[in-house]
């Protein structure tokens, strides 16, 4: 810590003496639903004096220069359209600001003007996304406290939305659902899971493969979702990379205990075209040599990624062309106890040995093609991958290794996605898409049974897993959005899913209404049918004769309503209310009429036995929001969710879910404070406090007869570990200089290095159940970033 405080106290003392230093911002102004430049438009910096703002030129750009630094509101204006206002921007010295509007005009009706809301910057992306939606900035997943710039770390502050079963882990529960129900898309293409360390059939990881440094405003929905959006139960990000610098070259550079992250952008063709790219290599090694422990004892980690944008004008203002593309390397090493004789005898992981390695990419481009006033079109291609391998082994006493365990799963695939949206008139835009995917999949499983760390090598191995060929999924949406009345809007559409290797299909209407009482009060409603295809390794379940009896699984699916009200109060004060109701159907559970097992029980991998999809499941409840948007150096948000979550593997008997916690609440708070009118002292911090996961208690008799966990019968997830309780805190420090900016900051995720139960394990030596509990405690992120 000596260390870390002289590079604070020496950073401070650089600070230059000069006269508070500006910087340009620039941007472009479209209108949302054409994407046609707004001429004439124009954009002011919030409460400044003397008065600095810009107006639009024919494409729609503006620029604004001698912006002091800090963090700076920008207010955005267009006779005939709502008014729209950015969230805190952080304008430093080393380099312009790209701030951008997208604006939704005013229409007449009856001599009315449509009330539309004020446009705040939380609002969504997608305006057809009116309820259980909200966009995030890359700098807000760096301002939440712990987020160390991942949007599903940052999630975990949004409202009903919890932590999964580890803290090492991104993977996020929203509303009961299980983590395989999330849904990302990058650049308007869904993609394989984009985190590091991902585990197979599941949305999440360690660390997600993004650089925060090349994403745009961004989308996170957790239910009812617009046609636009399928192969999803329970959520989806829908991520945007912005683009680079047109004018000038700039380079930001970081280091700390997560590694080092180097990025660069400018004009390919000034003013024409840029580049955008970030590559980030890491090792958790300095953090286990503090003797700070991440995933683990004994476990050491390292990934290394790399994320590009390239943006191009065509020749004529109307087509733009980008290419894109992330690709993330990352491998987990599990070692065992060093000296054998100091291996407990029945510590399984005392003995174990194992690699695992993840690797995913996604290369692709984007063509825009602006037709004229009213309408526009879109095609994306890409090429995306991922390769997933577990490689387990136990020693012995000599250390010699015995492999129990080998699964591999290989995922490669052909996108494309082509959209038309047209807007018909004053009162009507429409919207349609198609997206086809190829996939060539290469999945095997096989191990043996291992009880406390020991093999028998006379047992043959078990093949669970095994498919290798290729098969498509087909989606098709069409959705309509229509201006009813000066308060009222009314959107309908469906979408269409299809699996060719099962031959299975899906149609889901989805509708939604929003009523808009005045500028700051607004009700909304919204029903959607939403199916998803079962985790792909599922199908390929072999059975002891060679069979696959998986291989007519139907999809998932799932009803969603929302009802949803939302205030908006002075000075930027919000309060929201949301109720919802889910009702699953499809489920995967097993043909055994004793069975309790149900799918989406699972947060990850691949169920290696017969299933039918008979299951059934139901989630509902109320979810309460306070927030203050980012304002006079102040931002807060208070979350509250109360909900049942239940299931039935054969009807009528039901079950809590194992993600039933009851309730999920979460708190962040951040403040800013100007030293010398150009650096920033930043702290804050986060609190989640969210009902215990469940657990099946054991049968005591039959466990202790049998040496091993036996459950209660008819008790299925009636246990529950405590509560889940954990405070993060940030503090960091931003400086400018002449032509130098720089951030110091630390992140602390655990603060009070609470020890929080997971699940309970069963301990065959007192014939009781122990928590097990998550694996990390307190964890310290330090960094440093330099921009020139």
């Amino acid at each position: 810590m000596k260390f870390n405080l002289s590079l604070f106290l020496l950073a401070f003392c650089l600070i230059g003496k000069a006269q508070t230093p500006t910087q340009s911002v620039t941007g472009k102004v479209i209108d949302k639903t054409t994407r046609q430049p707004l001429i004439g438009a124009t954009v002011m910096v919030a409460e400044s004096n003397p008065p600095l703002g810009g107006v639009t030129d024919i494409n729609g750009q503006y620029i604004i220069n001698n912006v002091p630094v800090g963090r700076r509101v920008f207010v955005c204006q267009y006779v005939g359209y709502t008014k729209s206002t950015s969230d805190g921007v952080i304008i430093n010295s080393a380099q312009p600001s790209q701030v951008d509007f997208e604006l939704i005009e005013n229409v007449m009706m009856d001599d009315k003007v449509v009330i539309t809301a004020f446009k705040n910057a939380d609002e969504p992306v997608n305006d057809l996304s009116v309820v259980s939606a909200r966009s995030f900035s890359p700098e807000e997943t760096e301002r939440f406290a712990a987020s160390v710039n991942d949007p599903s770390r940052m999630a975990l502050s949004f409202p009903g939305v919890q932590q999964g079963a580890d803290d090492n882990e991104n993977d996020i529960i929203i509303r009961g659902n299980s983590s395989i129900g999330m849904l990302w898309r990058l650049e308007g293409i869904d993609i394989p899971n984009p985190n590091h360390f991902a585990r197979p059939g599941t949305s999440g990881g360690g660390i997600t493969v993004f650089s925060a440094q090349l994403l745009n405003r961004s989308d996170f929905s957790s239910g009812a979702m617009p046609a636009e959006y399928g192969n999803a139960l329970s959520g989806a990000f829908d991520v945007n990379f912005r683009t680079g610098n047109l004018n000038d070259r700039y380079y930001r550079a970081k280091v700390g205990v997560l590694g080092l992250d180097f990025m660069a952008e400018g004009p390919i063709k000034q003013g024409k075209s840029s580049y955008l790219a970030n590559y980030r290599y890491s090792t958790l090694g300095l953090l286990t040599g503090m003797g700070v422990y991440v995933v683990g004892e004994r476990v050491t980690n390292k990934f290394q990624d790399l994320s590009f944008n390239l943006n191009f004008q065509g020749k004529s203002s109307k087509d733009f062309f980008t290419v894109f593309g992330i690709g993330g390397l990352s491998e987990e090493h599990y070692m065992p106890v060093e000296n054998p004789v100091d291996r407990v005898p029945g510590e399984s992981r005392d003995w174990l040995n194992s690699l695992r390695n993840h690797n995913m990419g996604a290369a692709g481009f984007t063509y825009t093609r602006l037709i004229n006033e009213d309408s526009y079109f879109k095609a994306v291609g890409a090429i995306m991958g991922s390769d997933i391998q577990y490689k387990d082994d136990t020693l012995d006493l000599n250390n010699i290794p015995f492999r129990f365990s080998t699964e591999i799963y290989k995922d490669w695939r052909l996108a494309t996605a082509i959209s038309y949206t047209r807007r018909f008139g004053a009162f009507t835009s429409f919207k349609t898409g198609l997206h086809i995917n190829q996939i060539f999949y290469d999945y095997y499983s096989k191990n043996l049974p291992r009880s406390s760390g020991e093999i028998d090598p006379n047992v043959q191995y078990g093949l669970l897993i095994d498919g290798k060929d290729n098969t498509q999924t087909i989606q098709y949406y069409a959705q309509v959005s229509h201006q009813v009345s000066p308060k009222l809007t009314l959107n309908a559409g469906a979408h269409l899913l299809g699996l060719t290797l099962t031959n299975s299909w899906a149609v889901d209407p989805r509708v939604s209404a929003r009523f808009q009482f005045n500028e700051n009060n607004s009700f909304s409603l919204a029903y959607g049918l939403h199916s998803q295809i079962v985790p792909l390794g599922t199908f390929f379940y072999t059975d002891s004769l060679g069979n696959r009896p998986n291989n007519n699984l139907d999809l998932m699916r799932a009803h969603h309503l929302i009802a949803g009200y939302r205030l908006a109060l002075e000075n930027a004060w919000k309060v929201s209310l949301e109720a919802y109701y889910q009702h699953l159907f499809n489920v995967p559970v097993e043909p055994d009429i004793t069975s309790t097992f149900w799918l989406l029980n699972n947060q990850s991998g691949f169920a290696s036995f017969e299933l039918e999809s008979s299951g059934t499941g139901t989630n509902y409840g109320l979810d309460l929001v306070l927030e203050k948007s980012f304002n006079k150096g102040f931002f807060l948000l208070i979350t509250a969710s109360l909900f049942e979550s239940k299931y039935e593997a054969r009807a009528p008997i039901e079950f809590n879910s194992k993600f039933s916690t009851k309730f999920s609440t979460s708190g962040s708070i951040g403040k800013e404070i100007t030293i010398r009118d150009k650096n920033t002292l930043q702290f804050g911090g986060r609190v989640l406090f969210n009902g215990g996961f469940r657990y099946t208690p054991h049968d005591p008799v039959k466990s202790a007869d049998e040496g091993k966990y036996v459950p209660l019968e008819g008790a299925a997830w009636e246990g529950q570990v405590p509560p889940y309780l954990r405070v993060d805190a940030r503090i960091s420090y931003r400086m400018n200089g002449r032509k130098i900016a720089s951030i110091l900051s630390l992140d602390i995720q655990n603060l009070t290095n609470r020890a929080n139960p997971r699940a309970a394990l069963y301990n065959p030596v007192t014939n009781d159940l122990d928590f097990d509990y998550h694996s990390s405690g307190l964890v310290p992120i330090l960094s440093y970033q330099i921009d020139f």
